[in-house]
C-alpha cells in the first residue's frame, strides 16, 4: 500500500526513531519554570478568591 509519505517502491521498515543526546541542565531547569508557573497561578487564584 503506498501512503502520501512513501516513496513508490519503497517498503515500510517500521518506525523511525528521532533520537539526540541529552542537554545538560535542561530537565533541572524545566522543572524549575513549572514550578514557578504552578506557583504563580497559585498567588493569582489565591489573590482572586
Amino acid at each position: 500500500m503506498n501512503t502520501h509519505n512513501e516513496q513508490p517502491g519503497q517498503e515500510e521498515d517500521g518506525p523511525m526513531i528521532l533520537a539526540h543526546e541529552a542537554v545538560e541542565g535542561y530537565r533541572t531547569i524545566f522543572y524549575i519554570c513549572i514550578t514557578i508557573g504552578i506557583l504563580y497561578l497559585a498567588f493569582v487564584f489565591w489573590q482572586t478568591w
